[in-house]
């Protein structure tokens, strides 16, 4: 018995509960015994089961865990299927990997679940997911009133199990979407090859991890959608924060600014690592989200750590 991907609904979020009744309206699914009382459904051609829980998904630390314990299954990832909420308002289809970085101090209950200065490991279909979102919700002629994006990391619950949160997004009126549920259902359907559909070749064996910018990464999404590099996490300025040292310092030189940046790269690349240890993890800056200063200090540690910086021409060359 195989390791299987474990999809996960949540009775208390209406774009969880939108995407699991498309998801199961199709064929497939077969209900099986319940797991710490909520119902389970196994897909018959497919290593794929889909947990509909009554808990809220942020603060379910060790669901993994649980569902492991309780079934004797071995998981490979987690996908939360799940509302995403925006000031803006704007309608959107999106998705993120996990994990509180940037927040002080490290090891405290963060406010919207997980633990501070730590990560849960990226599902390794991220990239896969976000470019068959980009194409499928085009096919579907949604593209016109949704954006399609992707977020940086950010908020709970805690795992060790590879994870990613599949969003609709960004209000109520958004979130009961079925048109923007059967998008999300056809990428499940198509990745997981529940139609018996060829999956998408992945030719690029780099895996990006996305340095700086804001929350929806424009620059980072930039270079998934010009290239078959696969990612893992990706951190915006928030989770950078640094301390410029007083007096005559010297960024090329000088000691480097204190701050929870350090331990944010430090976690980003290593969970990533965890998820794809067989490939080559680099660093892709979005330079102009930082001052000389903290580009500098960025770069100086990278290099100390031993993680190469891409720009999108690496990626480029890196595939040719």
């Amino acid at each position: 018995m195989g390791p299987i991907s474990l999809l996960v609904v949540s009775n208390q979020d209406i774009g969880s509960t939108i995407q699991g009744q498309v998801l199961l309206s199709r064929d497939g699914w077969l209900e099986k015994e319940a797991v710490q009382g909520d119902r389970v459904w196994h897909h018959s051609r497919a290593p794929v089961h889909l947990w509909w829980r009554e808990e809220s998904h942020l603060f379910s630390d060790h669901l993994d865990e649980i569902y492991c314990n309780s079934t004797d299954f071995e998981i490979s990832e987690v996908l939360f299927l799940s509302r995403h909420v925006a000031a803006s308002g704007l309608p959107s289809l999106t998705l993120h990997a996990i994990g509180v970085l940037g927040v002080e101090p490290f090891g405290e209950q963060a406010e919207h679940g997980g633990r501070n200065g730590q990560a849960v490991p990226p599902s390794p279909r991220f990239a896969s997911l976000f470019r068959r979102l980009n194409r499928i919700a085009e096919e579907h002629g949604i593209t016109d009133e949704f954006d399609i994006t992707l977020e940086t990391t950010h908020h709970g619950p805690l795992m060790s199990t590879p994870t990613l949160f599949i969003e609709i997004g960004s209000t109520e009126k958004h979130w009961g979407r079925e048109d923007a549920a059967n998008v999300w259902a056809d990428v499940l359907s198509e990745e997981f090859e529940f139609e018996q559909s060829s999956p998408t070749t992945e030719i690029n064996q780099v895996v990006m991890v996305g340095i700086g910018g804001g929350h929806y990464a424009p620059r980072h999404r930039s270079v998934l959608l010009q290239t078959n590099t696969l990612v893992g996490h990706i951190l915006a300025n928030y989770s950078l924060s640094m301390k410029r040292p007083e007096g005559e310092w010297d960024p090329f030189t000088d000691q480097l600014p204190e701050g929870p940046w350090m331990n944010s790269i430090d976690v980003a690349i290593d969970q990533t690592r965890a998820s794809f240890p067989n490939h080559k993890v680099v660093a892709h800056l979005d330079r102009k989200s930082f001052k000389g200063w903290q580009r500098q200090s960025i770069r100086r540690y990278l290099e100390s750590i031993h993680v190469e910086i891409f720009r999108l021409a690496d990626f480029v060359n890196y595939e040719s």
